[in-house]
């Protein structure tokens, strides 16, 4: 098999923004996952004594925030660009989790997780549309592909810190590990005064001399003198068309039917992710552990292994996978995947839960952790790469806002049902994974055009609309004033 994880088209500059932009995600993951582990330390029940519903508040009101902030993340995209974004949302996330860290009281607690999750929901869809902006159609996979990588390494750090935390006693188990979430935010911030603004936002406000000079850096155009060139005429043509003939307001998006087809296929695919069963998984995991008889530090040494399987496969997916394998057929196998495997976990948890029967429990641990493999493998980086590279330009930062709000609002109501369901109806809740599975493996089948290999200029002729070719003799620095070039052809519009 050929590694295919190189671009001979993209940088080595471009790589390093990609990948230090995942340190938003990172944070994303490990403000996610930490409260997973935190719930079971001694001094968090002590300290709070968290009943099911405030668990489920606290958990909840943190995915609350980012469905607002990600309402906020559209109009904040377009105004101040993608790192901008990013940073606003790294300040505040420092802000929330500082209110968390020293939180006496569950109302101070529950603030510092809805200001925490108001600065994710910010960010969470900027960081893959900045990934999208800077990569190379051949490698949107890979690049768009390290935000879902990151967030498992987020995950993966926050289950081994509580592990390892879970050895000592005292307040330091809930203050440091809540506390680092600090330090993640702080590096975002910095960092990103490394990072240039994406190019095609630059186009779309003029600055086209700005553009051209990230892209000289994005790209190694020893390969191809031409190509610099090439892809900032495809933008800035395609952009300048979509300003004079599209209507762009939200009401615009809604009256156009293949933009309105784009934003319900970017929120459907957002809810496939979460409402799959991964969410639930992520947050309760322990006491599913504890579903089936595991006890003491054993439950978050699972947790350690939840978090590092999840990475390695995605790993897998990112090099081998995610930019050879069709985006249909990727979440189509990873949803039969998945809803095989939590039949059988379900199965194990109906008949052997609370036993004493140590090999079957085993199993039914073993398969809770595949369940997060099949999800790596497809759904995970699948998910970002398809929504944010639906979307045109113009409507990017507002498509892909609206889209992953709906991402929070299932993880709202999965975090805030998930504990009651486990302790009411135990084993019969899989049952609304397994129907979740089916559907989305029947929506993809009949509604999810194909886009793998494609810019995401010509990802509109996907949707039948308009896609302006290159012509090469053209100057890219022509006055926006003039007509654009006959070359350009269209598409019937839908």
């Amino acid at each position: 098999m050929t590694f295919s994880f190189i671009s001979p088209a993209a940088s080595g500059y471009s790589y390093f923004c990609a990948f230090l932009a995942g340190v938003g995600s990172l944070l994303w993951g490990y403000d996610s996952g930490i409260f997973g582990t935190a719930q079971a330390q001694d001094y968090f029940n002590e300290k709070f004594h968290p009943d099911p519903a405030l668990l489920g508040g606290i958990i909840s009101v943190y995915t609350a925030g980012g469905a607002i902030g990600c309402l906020l993340s559209g109009p904040i995209g377009n105004r101040w660009g993608r790192r901008g974004t990013i940073q606003i949302g790294a300040v505040i996330a420092a802000i929330g989790t500082t209110l968390q860290t020293a939180a006496q009281e569950s109302i101070m607690l529950i603030i510092g997780r809805l200001v925490t999750g108001l600065a994710i929901g910010i960010i969470y869809f900027a960081i893959p549309m900045f990934q999208s902006e800077i990569s190379p159609a051949s490698h949107r996979g890979l690049f768009v592909g390290l935000h879902a990588q990151f967030i498992g390494f987020g995950y993966m750090i926050s289950n081994w810190v509580g592990f390892g935390i879970s050895y000592t006693t005292g307040q330091v188990t809930f203050r440091f590990p809540i506390g680092l979430q600090i330090f993640w935010a702080v590096l975002l911030f910095c960092g990103t005064f490394l990072l240039p603004e994406s190019p095609r936002w630059l186009v779309e406000k003029g600055r086209v001399d700005e553009a051209e000079a990230v892209m000289k850096r994005l790209r190694r155009q020893h390969i191809d003198p031409e190509l610099v060139k090439k892809e900032l005429i495809q933008m800035r043509d395609q952009i300048r068309w979509e300003k004079e003939n599209e209507e762009m307001s939200l009401m615009g998006i809604l009256r156009k039917p293949s933009y309105r087809k784009r934003l319900l296929l970017g929120c459907g695919v957002q809810i496939g992710q979460q409402i799959c069963g991964i969410s639930a998984i992520n947050y309760y995991q322990t006491l599913m552990y504890k579903s089936l008889g595991i006890q003491g530090h054993l439950v978050l040494a699972l947790a350690g292994v939840w978090g590092l399987t999840g990475p390695l496969a995605n790993i897998f997916c990112l090099m081998w996978i995610i930019d050879r394998v069709k985006r249909r057929t990727l979440f189509i196998a990873g949803s039969v995947a998945m809803t095989i495997d939590v039949a059988i976990v379900q199965a194990f948890v109906a008949v052997y839960g609370g036993s004493d029967n140590t090999v079957a429990n085993g199993f039914g641990i073993a398969f809770l952790i595949m369940f997060g493999v099949f999800f790596s493998l497809s759904w995970n980086s699948g998910a970002p790469v398809y929504t944010a590279e639906i979307f045109p330009t113009q409507i990017r930062a507002v498509g892909g806002a609206i889209s992953t709000f709906w991402s929070f609002v299932i993880q709202v109501i999965l975090a805030q049902a998930s504990p009651t369901a486990l302790e009411n109806v135990g084993w019969r809740y899989y049952f609304f994974f397994i129907a979740t599975n089916i559907t989305c493996i029947v929506a993809v089948y009949f509604f999810l055009p194909e886009t793998k290999g494609k810019s995401l200029e010509e990802i509109s002729e996907v949707f039948g609309d308009v896609f302006v070719s290159i012509r090469m003799d053209e100057d890219l620095k022509q006055p926006e004033e003039e007509e654009m070039a006959p070359t350009a052809r269209t598409i019937e519009m839908t």
